[in-house]
């Protein structure tokens, strides 16, 4: 409850702040925020080499031969250097990096700002890890909420006094490094207590294992950042267009994902909560319940998220026109497609839990690589004749593409995936082509599924129902106030 409501606020923190984003910013400055805000998080985990994924595998293997001491020096001091090497790159060769984000060299300066902020985020991402190996999670949760917030505030203040990108990456910056000094001095205590190596631990004997583990996150890293960022880039860099207006096309997708990133931001909630309960059961045999649970999941997120979806397409028209002021109309043109992709991005999100369960990790990989590859084929096709339309309809087709994927591997390795989990994946596709589509397909899945097997099993719809009636049933056992008799003892 604590995670829900900390996520909660922070996505509405953050929802609230690219509101104002939005209103205060032109198009094509979003686009700019954007596209540096894309290269930071694709650079952060990149220049480090996937090392601080490994404290979460390895901290409670090292902490139990008595050499965590020294395993958190050594990765961290890999970090640092690192983290150094990326900056002086970025900081010292701001033309062509100014080409590759921007698209051509007038955000020199802006990129030699961005070299300060870059090391900021490493050494953010680096202390969250950090805690979270150490299961400081409280420590965790704070950071985050402060980081949100500051940023929230300090952007906000800076836009105030004027428009400029580069304030926001100055706000962005000073949040992290305020926000993890903060945390990093709330568990200091706790870290100065953990005891001198028992045994010393040779380099040799370190230094393989861990790479070897850093380098398949590092992949890991590369192809989801890569899928998700690759429609902007190629925006920017192969739709023919002049920078200035395609940094103002980014931002018109930008506009059009605010919302549809809460999604996101949910499954990706979810998918971790339900993970627990997924792995007690496969370590317990029950392999069978695994594979009905992950797909009553798969269809669940689908037609909720469906649901959702359609509500958005109803507030469309209002977000952009009044809230936005109307300035982001190719936004609202796309925002159908926006959400269609997002709605399957999400739903994958939740899929891979079933190759995670069965040791599979490498396999994850796969329905990335595949979803980057049509990401980029589909663009190089779609961007130069429909632009910013064609862009976005590429990335959706991508990503139910990735979803695809993953249900097939998925099924290779023992889940049951059926006619009823295809339909819930691929019924999506009727938000992109507007509101009374998806309000048709609702209404028809409303009556159908709980009388046919067209979404749910049998099995499902019994298993629903039963849990329909316990929630009622504990819901009317906490609502009455327990009365004393007054002469009771």
């Amino acid at each position: 409850m604590i995670l829900l409501v900390v996520t909660v606020v922070q996505r509405s923190v953050g929802f609230g702040r690219g509101i104002l984003f939005c209103r205060w910013l032109t198009p094509d400055s979003l686009g700019q925020w954007e596209m540096a805000y894309s290269f930071l998080l694709l650079a952060a985990p990149l220049a480090v080499l996937g090392v601080p994924g490994t404290f979460g595998r390895y901290a409670e293997h090292y902490r139990q031969r008595g050499q965590l001491r020294t395993f958190l020096r050594r990765a961290t001091a890999w970090t640092a250097v690192c983290s150094v090497l990326a900056m002086a790159a970025v900081a010292l060769f701001p033309r062509p990096f100014s080409y590759f984000i921007f698209g051509d060299d007038s955000g020199v300066e802006l990129v030699r700002g961005m070299s300060l902020c870059l090391a900021a985020i490493i050494f953010h991402h680096t202390l969250t890890s950090v805690l979270t190996a150490l299961r400081l999670y409280r420590i965790v949760s704070a950071m985050n909420m402060a980081q949100s917030l500051l940023f929230a505030t300090l952007s906000l203040l800076l836009l105030w006094q004027g428009p400029e990108v580069g304030r926001i990456v100055t706000a962005y910056g000073v949040a992290c490094i305020v926000a993890s000094l903060g945390a990093l001095a709330w568990a200091w205590p706790g870290l100065q207590g953990i005891e001198p190596p028992a045994e010393p631990l040779t380099q040799r004997e370190f230094w393989p294992r861990l790479l070897r583990f850093a380098f398949f996150l590092w992949v890991t890293n590369l192809l989801s950042h890569l899928f998700g960022i690759a429609d902007r880039f190629m925006i920017l860099h192969c739709s023919g267009m002049e920078p200035t207006e395609a940094l103002a096309q980014v931002g018109n997708y930008h506009s059009s994902r605010i919302v549809p990133l809460l999604l996101v931001s949910f499954a990706d909630l979810l998918s971790g909560l339900i993970m627990p309960h997924l792995s007690h059961d496969w370590e317990a045999g029950r392999r069978e319940a695994v594979s009905e649970r992950m797909s009553l999941a798969v269809k669940l997120t689908a037609l909720g998220m469906l649901v959702f979806g359609a509500c958005v397409l109803i507030a469309g028209p209002l977000l952009f026109g009044v809230v936005l002021q109307g300035r982001y109309d190719n936004g609202l043109a796309v925002l159908p497609w926006t959400l269609a992709g997002c709605v399957w991005y999400a739903v994958f999100s939740i899929s891979q839990n079933y190759l995670w369960c069965a040791e599979r990790a490498r396999l994850s990989t796969a329905p990335l690589a595949v979803g980057l590859a049509l990401n980029v084929v589909l663009n190089l096709a779609l961007l130069p004749i429909f632009g910013l339309w064609g862009a976005v309809v590429a990335t959706a087709a991508a990503t139910l593409g990735c979803l695809a994927c993953s249900l097939l591997l998925s099924r290779l390795n023992g889940m049951r995936v059926d006619r009823t989990v295809w339909i819930a994946a691929v019924a999506p596709v009727v938000l992109g082509f507007g509101l009374w589509p998806t309000l048709a397909l609702l209404v028809v899945l409303c009556v159908l599924a709980p009388a046919t097997t067209l979404v749910f099993t049998t099995t499902e719809r019994d298993a629903l129902q039963r849990m329909a009636s316990d929630a009622v049933t504990r819901i009317r056992q906490r609502l009455p106030l327990r009365r004393t008799p007054i002469n009771s003892p």
